[in-house]
């Protein structure tokens, strides 16, 4: 029986394999020093006749070799049902004068070789599975060591082959994890690899990661190595920062509070602070750290007088008055310097529409006051446009404009529309004076003239209007005014001439996050009109009031849903429903309203199923946007309402019910909208099967 027909347990094995490959060395050793002897007897080295017998024995060891059945088994330390079997690389069958030691070592290699070849060919590809697991290990961190670790994700071949490889870039990829644990505050806490074998011959890595104590900020200490002669005035811990007590010790914490605490010197005086050194201590013991930061302050500076580097894309001559912008900043000099103030006039001015771009630089100073220099791109300020939308009740219409938005060089906007469709034809002028007589407030005056042809009515009406708007809050503004307007209205009750003067006054909310394509937010508006004049030769009196409001959430993964919700409420103080001009009338059904229903076909009816309009009027809506791709969304919805000839809406009568779905392509100016709707409960004789609407823009 040989050697290799042994099997052995693998501890057993493993052992046996290193003694003799050291024995191996060994022995080529004294072979060396053998030779020496023989060729310097003289030498200091052991004598030939008492080596001898050693090298004999140890040469004889060197010839046998302990290998597994496959040469990168034996590597990665693989076992077949638990046992590692020997093998030899070569017979020891020499007899002195018949073979040397260095042939017999060549023979054995060339059939190691051989066996390795042939295992290789033989053996399966090597598969393996990641995992991340820990007691308590909250989802965040579990994510980011999932998004750190690279095992498992390489798709170019880097992979681990064998079982030792995986060892052992397990090993130094758990050292790098535990990064991840020390940025979240977690010093004592580790993460250990481990591997299993699974069915299949898979093999499962899983990261066992233990937390242990997190360590909280014991103390934050602010130090000022220039000693600026505002120090005393400055924060020395991170208080003023927004650190509360027992705050754990994030590397992200400590980050973002270093950056405010420059910020807060910004936008304190100091506009060039620099942080020299951030010193983090952390007693593993006590599970504490403490922060400390050494910035470079400066000392307190204040603005400067504004300059003003205005030019234009083309070289043409530029037409905003530099006055005009100079009153736009939002500070002054002599005022202390504040970095929110110079990002406050960048907004003001980039709200105007007048510049391309727009930045503000301060440069280092080493006088008292800083030179704030603004740069300016001034755009064309004029621009055209135009669009159109279709529907099944309504029918085609188009609509253009031209608009200056600097016609004086303040700022003044001049915007013209021409609108032309099936039912309405209009013609609309507006012009627009910013920071009339205050910042907030802009002067506003409008004519509007209209033919409109509905089955409710024809109409003519020439519309002169004049007032002030007023921005409230960033999100709040309001308007007032007065109006004087002349309508020509034929309805089924006759022909009726108006002159009015109206007071009209608006408050609207607008805390969405988009104008066209709301994801989120609360929209309200109110509008309330006391009318007088003559109503076909006689004084007439009436006030109208409106209020609407929309409302947005998002969810899913990206978010990707949106749910909007909109109200309409509408009520008219007026003797009877003629002594209103048809188009102040309240209507409901149509694109913007009950979608399923015709263009004002809900609400009152004549003898001929037209519609009269009424005094008040009840709407609501609901849908569901689900934006399945970058630029397409689908869309579910359900509208209900109706108008009513009462002065308030009458809540026992049935409300008309449209239902509908559509298609959303979104666009960098907007969506795209094309619905296709059905009445749910449908008047016969009155109300079509199916009504179609394109636009663009959301519903509401």
């Amino acid at each position: 029986m040989r050697l290799r027909d042994f099997h052995f347990h693998p501890k057993v094995s493993q052992r046996i394999s290193q003694r003799l490959s050291a024995l191996r060395t060994f022995a080529r050793q004294i072979s060396v020093k053998i030779t020496s002897a023989k060729r310097f007897p003289s030498s200091n080295l052991l004598s030939a006749d008492t080596i001898l017998p050693l090298t004999a024995f140890l040469s004889f060891a060197a010839i046998i070799s302990f290998t597994p059945a496959s040469t990168a088994d034996a590597k990665d330390g693989y076992m077949k049902n638990g046992r590692a079997p020997f093998a030899s690389h070569a017979k020891s069958q020499s007899t002195p004068g018949t073979s040397s030691h260095n042939e017999l070592s060549a023979t054995a290699a060339k059939k190691s070789n051989a066996e390795q070849k042939t295992n290789k060919a033989q053996r399966a590809p090597f598969h393996f599975e990641v995992s991340v697991i820990g007691e308590k290990l909250p989802d965040d961190i579990k994510a980011q060591i999932v998004d750190a670790q690279s095992l498992g994700k390489a798709k170019d071949g880097t992979e681990p082959a064998t079982l030792g490889q995986l060892r052992r870039r397990a090993n130094a990829e758990a050292q790098h994890l535990n990064k991840v644990l020390r940025s979240q505050a977690y010093f004592n806490g580790r993460i250990d690899p481990v591997i299993e074998e699974a069915q299949g011959g898979t093999f499962e890595l899983t990261y066992r990661v233990t937390l242990g104590p997190r360590t909280m900020i014991e103390s934050f200490v602010i130090e000022y190595a220039d000693h600026p002669s505002d120090e005393a005035d400055l924060p020395h811990d991170a208080k003023p920062l927004g650190l509360k007590a027992g705050r754990a010790a994030r590397a992200q914490r400590i980050i973002d509070l270093s950056g405010d605490a420059l910020t807060w010197l910004e936008n304190h005086g100091h506009p060039h602070p620099k942080l020299a050194n951030r010193s983090v201590i952390v007693d593993l013991a006590a599970h504490q750290a403490r922060v400390t930061l050494t910035i470079i302050a400066g000392e307190p500076q204040v603005f400067g007088p504004l300059l003003i580097a205005n030019k234009t894309a083309g070289g043409e001559p530029t037409r905003t008055d530099e006055a005009y912008i100079q009153s736009l900043a939002t500070f002054k000099a002599g005022d202390p310097y504040d970095r929110r103030k110079a990002d406050e006039t960048i907004a003001v001015l980039r709200q105007t529409n007048l510049f391309d771009q727009v930045a503000i630089d301060v440069a280092p100073a080493s006088g008292p006051a800083v030179t704030p220099a603004l740069t300016l791109s001034e755009r064309s300020p004029r621009s055209v446009g135009g669009g159109a939308k279709w529907s099944s009740d309504e029918g085609p219409g188009v609509q253009a404009f031209w608009e200056h938005r600097n016609i004086f060089g303040q700022g003044e906007k001049l915007r013209t529309e021409l609108s032309v469709a099936t039912l309405k034809q209009s013609a609309k002028i507006d012009f627009t004076k910013p920071r009339f007589l205050r910042p907030d407030q802009s002067l506003l005056a409008t004519y509007d003239f209209a033919n409109e042809e509905t089955d409710a009515y024809d109409e003519l009406s020439s519309k002169l209007g004049v007032g002030l708007m007023r921005q409230l809050t960033p999100t709040l503004q309001g308007s007032a005014g007065v109006s004087f307007e002349i309508y020509r209205t034929e309805d089924s009750t006759g022909l009726h001439n108006y002159r009015l003067f109206g007071l009209p006054l608006t408050l609207r909310y607008d805390g969405s996050d988009n104008l066209l394509d709301p994801t989120k937010g609360i929209r309200l508006g109110g509008a309330l009109t006391p009318y007088g004049g003559l109503a076909n030769g006689d004084p007439a009196a009436f006030a109208k009031f409106e209020t609407t409001g929309s409302t947005y959430w998002s969810f899913g993964r990206r978010p990707d849903i949106t749910l909007a919700l909109r109200g309409r409420y509408g009520l008219m103080l007026a003797q009877d429903v003629p002594d209103v001009p048809g188009s102040l009338r309240f209507y409901a059904g149509g694109g913007g309203s009950v979608r399923g229903y015709a263009y004002q076909l809900v609400g009152p009816l004549d003898a001929q199923n037209d519609p009269v309009g009424g005094r008040s009027v009840l709407e609501m809506s609901s849908e569901i946007r689900w934006r399945t791709t970058r630029t397409i969304g689908l869309v579910a919805f359900v509208d209900a309402g109706n108008a009513y000839s009462t002065v308030t809406p009458k809540l026992s009568e049935e409300l008309q019910v449209g239902a509908g779905v559509g298609v959303r392509y979104y666009t960098p100016i907007g969506p795209v909208r094309a619905d296709v709707a059905v009445p749910v409960n449908r008047r016969k004789g009155i109300d079509d099967a199916v009504q179609f609407y394109f636009s663009l823009g959301q519903a509401f």
